[in-house]
């Protein structure tokens, strides 16, 4: 079966929220994540029942408050400041870049690792397609490298296997603390599929179409394969200064937001400012209408485009805001509230259920529903805007405000979004039937899958999603109610608290709920025995 059909019929089924289906080959299955030097321990037990010689009691609660605030930190940030122009003839995105950054490892830099996945798209297997698609991509032209600290061009090199990976040697190396500006020019090509980045309908997804700095780690420069059953991207915090040219007659939504706009002959100059941020990204369309309100000191849009009925195709938009606005409410009082000035809904024609970036969801209008706003199977609709939006939505918390490697711990932000669907259909919803689906660990009592695996080491797509998504969002669901709401928020609030604005790792969550729910548990240790491997369970973190 084609794989992209493949995760549109799974995500149909339960998440809708899904890419499609598309793997490259790791880089190296065995990079971590940047934010602690937490590794795994050598387990010698198999069981969380198992009678240990001391347990750790759970401490006193101190969680932050329902609602807490999520206050941007002070220190200094990576910046991008970002000269952008979008050609829609020729269907190219292309810009120069000043990257203002700093070695934050203990390791000289000798090199820099750039990802550019865009340059992907230039073969249809690397991209995720079958053989014979066309997605009309190409390379992206790199040019004019510089460092700031002397004045010669700088050449680079792409990894033959991946060419999203791209190298660049340092004349100079970077010692830790140190800081320069890379400067550079690109080209890079928009192809023209329904997908998370591409052009389709005459709607624009410009996503993850700049080369950016990849992430460090302690096992050096971070380049996992590309794939696309999820969130595969991996970046640090920055702020963003970018002015972007495009037609003037084209609605632009944006990560960030707009400070001024100027307008010359047929093209208009859009400045926008995006604080904290893991990475920036826009759509944009001369079809696109726009419903919009505001939740708090949150502006939300949300864009669609007018088709055969256009009465049911603003019903569909207003139905999707009202689930984003929604979304934050809930989100923010459960986990912490949303700290950015904007968030963007659009809702496009791309071959998945819907996709995240920071302040930013773009959502599939076949998820949303199509017919007769007056048919009886709107409330059908509403659902499945509900699941798809609050699932996308929930990840503005969950990779975007607490970062992780969605690569190697993809249940970071996949199981922790599909939660958020529960934890946003509960409050909305409080009379609806929330029994969870059956899921692969339901059939008796030992463990099937792991749910805290790395993408590539799953068998199968199918395994990878039942895995991550549903297994990962019935297990989130039983911790919740084996200590509760009050405990289990509290302790997902701490979580987020502590990791906003940075990248964290499985360890980091675990040492948490450890530290306020104990480690003699049993109902909770049976939970994470049957669900995660041997690296988190409690004997792991005995005093």
């Amino acid at each position: 079966m084609n794989k992209k059909i493949l995760c549109i019929l799974l995500s149909g089924a339960i998440l809708l929220s899904l890419a499609a289906c598309k793997t490259t080959t790791p880089t190296s299955a065995s990079e971590s994540t940047k934010a602690t030097a937490s590794s795994s321990t050598e387990v010698t037990t198999t069981s969380a029942t198992t009678e240990t010689a001391e347990t750790t009691p759970a401490e006193p609660t101190g969680y932050p408050e329902k609602g807490c605030k999520l206050e941007f930190p002070s220190c200094e940030r990576y910046h991008y400041k970002m000269d952008l122009s979008l050609d829609t003839k020729e269907n190219t995105i292309s810009g120069h870049v000043d990257f203002d950054f700093f070695n934050d490892s203990v390791d000289d830099w000798d090199k820099l690792c750039l990802r550019d996945y865009s340059s992907l798209f230039k073969n249809p297997e690397d991209a995720g397609y079958d053989k014979g698609i066309k997605t009309n991509g190409s390379l992206t032209e790199i040019k004019n490298i510089k460092d700031s600290r002397g004045s010669n061009v700088l050449e680079y090199t792409r990894e033959e296997k991946d060419v999203s990976v791209v190298w660049i040697p340092l004349n100079t190396k970077l010692a830790p603390g140190e800081k320069m500006t890379l400067s550079y020019d690109f080209v890079a090509k928009i192809p023209t599929v329904a997908d998370r980045y591409g052009v389709s309908e005459e709607v624009y997804n410009v996503t993850n179409f700049y080369p950016i700095l990849a992430e460090y780690t302690s096992d050096g420069w971070s380049h996992i394969g590309y794939y696309s059953c999820g969130e595969c991207f991996y970046s640090e915090i920055s702020d963003y200064d970018v002015n972007l040219t495009v037609p003037s007659d084209m609605v632009v939504l944006s990560t960030g937001v707009e400070t001024g706009e100027t307008t010359s002959g047929s093209s208009k100059t859009i400045s926008i400012f995006a604080e904290c941020v893991r990475d920036f990204v826009f759509s944009g369309s001369d079809r696109f209408k726009i419903v919009e309100g505001d939740y708090k000191n949150t502006h939300v849009r949300t864009a669609y485009v007018e088709e055969e009925k256009p009465e049911y195709d603003k019903l569909e938009a207003e139905i999707a805001q009202k689930a984003a606005i929604d979304s934050l409410a809930v989100f923010g009082s459960a986990f912490g509230e949303y700290p950015y000035k904007d968030l963007e809904v659009i809702i496009a024609p791309i071959s998945a259920g819907g996709m995240e970036y920071p302040n930013l969801v773009i959502i599939s209008k076949a998820f949303v529903g199509t017919g007769d706003p007056d048919s009886s199977r709107k409330e059908i609709y509403r659902l499945n805007a509900d699941n798809v939006v609050s699932h996308e939505v929930g990840h503005q918390w969950f990779m975007g405000i607490v970062g992780s490697n969605s690569g190697l711990q993809p249940w970071l932000d996949e199981s922790f979004a599909s939660f958020t669907e529960y934890v946003y259909d509960v409050a909305v919803y409080p009379d609806r039937d929330h029994r969870l689906p059956v899921t692969m660990n339901d059939e008796g009592s030992n463990r099937i899958v792991s749910i805290n695996k790395s993408y590539f080491d799953y068998d199968s797509d199918f395994n990878y999603v039942a895995a991550v998504y549903w297994d990962g969002k019935d297990v989130l669901v039983k911790m919740h109610d084996v200590l509760g709401e009050e405990e289990f928020y509290g302790i997902i609030r701490k979580y987020v608290h502590k990791y906003a604005f940075k990248n964290a790792d499985q360890m980091d969550f675990f040492s948490l709920l450890y530290q306020y729910a104990g480690t003699d548990n049993k109902e909770l240790n049976d939970l994470i025995y049957k669900y995660f491997d041997d690296s988190v369970q409690p004997n792991v973190f005995l005093k």
